[in-house]
């Protein structure tokens, strides 16, 4: 026979009312948010010195930028300063000198960019040597090969033709630098 049902019973299972939490909860409770406040107070340092870094290098990229605007400029002041004076000047007599043919460099070959990236003036990988940026689809001409660092293969060449404006940092046609082998395609005779 089955056993008779207590309506006690029923009101004891199945009441909706607010169960009390005792102090080991409220004990739990406390731990959990403390770890969370100590936690934060120990990012912060690390917060800090991520944004001071992220200014440091935004502070040397724009005294480089800065650099090679100034160079740019002084090179074309130059340059139109030049030709004026050279043209102004009329010459009499001919000599006949030999003026000698500057030798090409010579050239291990041409390649193609197909990862966008830093063209240096030396290869290392350091902030200030950071030239500009040669974007995906430039074209250049490989002079010189170094490897560093037992297998870090590094170009010296010169940008040959720039394929559209990726970024604004981006090196024209004939600038010269360094350049990891990771950012171009396998050497073409």
């Amino acid at each position: 026979m089955p056993p008779k049902t207590d309506p006690r019973d029923w009101d004891r299972l199945f009441a909706r009312r607010q169960r009390r939490r005792g102090p080991l909860s409220a004990l739990i409770a406390a731990l959990v948010i403390g770890m969370i406040i100590v936690g934060l107070i120990g990012l912060t340092p690390f917060v800090i010195d991520q944004l001071e870094t992220n200014r440091a290098i935004a502070r040397q990229t724009q005294i480089a930028l800065q650099t090679r605007e100034a160079r740019a400029t002084t090179q074309q002041a130059a340059t139109q300063s030049a030709i004026p004076a050279a043209t102004a000047t009329p010459t009499a007599t001919t000599t006949a000198t030999e003026t000698p043919t500057p030798t090409p460099e010579p050239i291990l070959g041409r390649a193609q960019v197909i990862n966008g990236g830093n063209i240096r003036r030396e290869p290392r990988v350091a902030a200030e040597t950071v030239i500009g940026q040669v974007c995906v689809g430039d074209r250049v001409v490989l002079l010189e090969e170094q490897t560093t660092n037992g297998a870090n293969r590094w170009y010296r060449l010169r940008v040959v033709e720039t394929a559209g404006n990726c970024v604004p940092e981006r090196v024209s046609a004939g600038a010269e630098g360094w350049v990891n082998a990771t950012l171009l395609s396998a050497p073409e005779p």
